[in-house]
């Protein structure tokens, strides 16, 4: 059986989380998410959906609801991270209801995220037949996709600690039981009389027989001296 630490699962989500907030700030810098051809003239144009000032081949607002998903995701990402470090570094308490708000952030997020996404790509479509003729996606799209699965194994791990934990706590009220169990049973034992404590009666009783045979040995001298005269 292998044994997991609770560390080494807090290692884990940091760098995960890390890298989900790696990407999505290379995702926000770079604008090359897809390329758009044009009807016309097929001309390539980069889009991404952080873009602010959208080409004349797509209206802006149509992805206003897109990019605030977004945003949201980003701020999501940077509080989740600072959680799982102040965590890790010990600067705020661990406790069960801290482990269960960072598995649903984690969750909450990856599905936000991915929420996004497919509406972005609903997005593509609908302007595919309206305002270009194709679109092809690229690499920084696909670790849009990957961390919606960085988040999700955030949020697993984040759930096995919080069972780890809590079979920990169990095992220590267990033991802390068998300790007191244990401490009763000498203080009772501490308690019980000593075996000197019954030599006494043994004494009475051997003073009392003692004393039965002198009358008896008296009563036969007296009659040996009655019998002489």
């Amino acid at each position: 059986m292998v044994h997991v630490s609770n560390r080494s699962i807090q290692g884990m989500n940091i760098l995960l989380s890390s890298w989900v907030v790696v990407l999505t700030v290379i995702g926000v810098t770079l604008d090359e998410w897809v390329e758009l051809i044009s009807e016309d003239e097929g001309i390539k144009i980069n889009h991404s959906p952080w873009m602010t000032c959208c080409p004349a081949v797509w209206p802006e607002d149509d992805l206003q609801v897109v990019r605030i998903m977004m945003m949201s995701i980003l701020g999501l990402s940077f509080l989740l991270n600072l959680i799982l470090g102040m965590k890790f570094t010990y600067l705020i308490p661990e406790n069960k209801s801290l482990q269960l708000f960072t598995a649903i952030l984690s969750f909450f997020s990856g599905i936000l995220l991915l929420w996004a996404l497919m509406l972005y790509h609903n997005k593509l479509k609908h302007g595919q037949s309206v305002h270009f003729s194709s679109y092809r996606i690229t690499w920084i799209m696909n670790t849009a996709y990957l961390n919606v699965f960085f988040l999700s194994v955030c949020g697993i791990l984040s759930l096995l600690e919080c069972k780890l934990s809590t079979g920990s706590c169990t095992c220590l009220n267990i033991h802390t039981s068998d300790t007191e169990c244990k401490e009763s049973e000498n203080s009772i034992e501490g308690t019980s009389l000593p075996e000197h404590a019954a030599k006494p009666r043994s004494i009475v009783r051997a003073h009392t027989v003692n004393s039965k045979e002198d009358i008896l040995n008296k009563q036969v001298q007296t009659r040996r001296v009655t019998w002489a005269l």
